[in-house]
């Protein structure tokens, strides 16, 4: 595992190298790397999954090379370092490895990227480069939704902008914060230095109360008379009723609601880039807190996700003007589960 990548810290911007002569013995090495498991081995270890074998456990494609530093930091601070991004950050420092492998002179590599996304209409292709609790810095690749004027348009009116829209999404980390300060630096590549606040908690589906049974088109279910639901039932409708809502057609907090309609009418004929922006919209619902109304305070939509896992999409035909997409997550309560959620989609004529 460390030597295919080269004895060097796979964790964004360190790179230390991990291995070098022992001064007191001089037919010795001295190791200051660590083998940090990217799934835990045992139960309740960190990012364990139940799911896989003895076998996957043990093998090298479970294991991420890292100093000792930040072999400790990604197990003390699981729940902020995701599989997805600990298997990015493998896959970057190999291939980091191997680039160099084949020409020392390279000191560029062309990595695996993935979604950020600034506020309301910024999406962007980038590459992790320093990953701290409160500092995130990246690389950028290209502009997935809006232009690079807009984006620097964005950044130069930052202080001015609605709190609303200061917030940041990324892909990979399964993560959303709100943003406090934003820069872009040109250093042999265009960087994105984002100061990010700490992460908000996730709470537990089982006690978020009960909520009138909706039918499948949305309307109250009357079979066998009306019902309420609660725990895990009414947390799955709410994924379904809060993705479902129009951002921006609640006049007076035009902020709240999904793009998930917006979406649709663009890129309905796009499997994967449909999947990946509402992955995002889950993941920006489930973490960053809006006002119900401006003289409120803030509340999330969907506080009970502790991880979406995956969203994929098998067909783009609406039914009862709503969108089927399979959804696998974690609660808050560390269960999993998947299943279809319909969201309601406002179709362009």
């Amino acid at each position: 595992m460390a030597e295919r990548v080269a004895w060097r810290c796979s964790f964004p911007g360190c790179g230390k190298n991990t291995v070098g002569p022992d001064s007191a013995d001089p037919k010795k090495r001295i190791n200051n790397g660590t083998a940090a498991h990217i799934c835990a081995a045992a139960p309740n270890g960190p990012r364990y999954d139940q799911r896989m074998s003895t076998e996957e456990r043990r093998s090298i494609t479970n294991g991420i090379w890292m100093c000792k530093d930040h072999g400790t930091l990604i197990d003390s601070d699981y729940t902020i370092y995701s599989i997805d991004t600990l298997r990015q950050w493998k896959q970057e420092a190999e291939y980091k490895a191997a680039e160099t492998l084949r020409d020392p002179s390279v000191e560029k590599v062309a990595q695996s990227a993935t979604f950020l996304q600034l506020g309301d209409d910024l999406m962007i292709n980038v590459r992790w480069s320093i990953v701290d609790s409160n500092k995130w810095v990246f690389e950028l690749v290209g502009m997935v939704i809006g232009e690079f004027s807009q984006l620097n348009q964005y950044i130069l009116e930052f202080n001015n902008r609605n709190e609303h829209e200061k917030f940041a999404v990324i892909e990979s980390q399964g993560d959303a914060r709100k943003l406090l300060s934003i820069s872009l630096k040109q250093d042999n590549g265009t960087f994105l230095d984002l100061s990010v606040a700490d992460k908000q908690p996730v709470e537990d589906p089982n006690n978020i109360g009960s909520d009138l049974r909706l039918g499948p088109d949305g309307d109250l279910c009357f079979e066998n008379g009306i019902t309420r639901i609660s725990g895990k039932e009414a947390a799955i409708q709410r994924l379904s009723t809060s993705m479902g809502v129009i951002k921006g057609e609640i006049e007076e907090s035009p902020w709240l609601g999904s793009k998930v309609s917006s979406y649709y009418n663009q890129y309905h004929n796009k499997f994967e880039l449909m999947a990946r922006l509402i992955k995002m919209e889950f993941i920006r619902l489930s973490l960053i807190p809006m006002k119900n109304h401006i003289l409120s305070g803030e509340s999330r939509s969907l506080p009970f996700i502790k991880r979406i896992a995956k969203v994929s999409i098998q067909s783009m035909q609406l039914v009862h003007s709503r969108l089927s997409i399979d959804v696998k997550l974690e609660w808050g309560d560390d269960t999993e589960w998947k299943g279809k959620i319909p969201v309601f989609v406002l179709k362009e004529i």
